[in-house]
């Protein structure tokens, strides 16, 4: 099979010892090796001609067809009024707007399109106003888990949570935590990401108050009135020396005076 006679192209040839690709380009530029968008194109023109020639308009978003960073913003060196822009839409709102954007604020975009610089579609905004509209959107990103701001249990407290057949009482007790925490998580109304089915015990301990616990109201009394170290009466009572330590705190059996 012959293959395209340009230097580094393996294509097959479709006419005058040409790929497709070159083909075509010779035909629209005169030389297989010419682009309409190069470099050359921008010597010598003003910042807005420059950016005038690098976005497509549509009935609806300008999109930005040159270069676009790790974010998706499309990137242009232009200064206005003495202030440079590293970013098209921000370049954008300056432009048409006819003055500076304010060195903190952040050009927003209604239609949700990075790429695009219609400044119809820009607005100023604070941080926190990018996040409301984000919100309003569904379009923010919770952090799930253990990167929550608000976690108190790890991944994998929340994995042993959902595998352990115990009241939830003794659970919560357990790992420091309300009752009703566990009951969330069984319920997969928190960690809802962690795709493993919640084995409930028999008695889900959210009302019962001590009910069904080896411990009783006369031995928690007992607990909080002892000087003993808690793990010696956690091997006394059978519990586990966290028990112990939210019974003195008073994080549960509470209601016990």
């Amino acid at each position: 099979m012959d293959v395209c006679g340009c230097k580094g192209c393996n294509l097959p040839v479709i006419s005058l010892g040409m790929c497709n690709k070159h083909y075509q380009r010779n035909r629209k530029y005169g030389s297989p090796f010419s682009t309409m968008s190069h470099s050359g194109n921008m010597v010598g023109l003003s910042a807005p001609e420059r950016f005038n020639l690098q976005f497509k308009p549509t009935e609806d978003c300008w999109i930005w067809a040159a270069a676009t960073d790790s974010d998706g913003y499309g990137i242009f060196k232009g200064v206005y009024d003495g202030v440079p822009y590293q970013r098209a839409h921000r370049y954008s709102w300056a432009l048409h707007n006819r003055r500076n954007v304010p060195k903190e604020a952040l050009v927003c975009h209604k239609c949700d399109n990075p790429r695009c610089v219609n400044p119809d579609h820009l607005f100023l905004g604070t941080p926190g106003d990018n996040m409301r509209d984000k919100i309003a959107k569904h379009r923010h990103n919770i952090p799930k888990g253990e990167l929550s701001p608000q976690a108190i249990l790890t991944e994998a407290d929340a994995l042993k949570i959902l595998a352990d057949p115990r009241p939830y009482a003794q659970i919560a007790a357990d790992y420091g935590v309300a009752a009703t925490t566990i009951g969330s998580v069984k319920a997969k109304v928190s960690w809802a990401h962690l795709e493993v089915e919640s084995v409930n015990g028999h008695n889900r301990g959210l009302s019962r108050r001590g009910k069904g616990s080896k411990l009783d109201e006369e031995k928690v009394r007992y607990i909080r009135a002892s000087a003993e170290p808690g793990i010696e009466l956690a091997e006394r009572f059978g519990v586990s020396k966290g028990m112990i330590t939210n019974i003195r705190k008073r994080r549960s059996w509470a209601h016990v005076a």
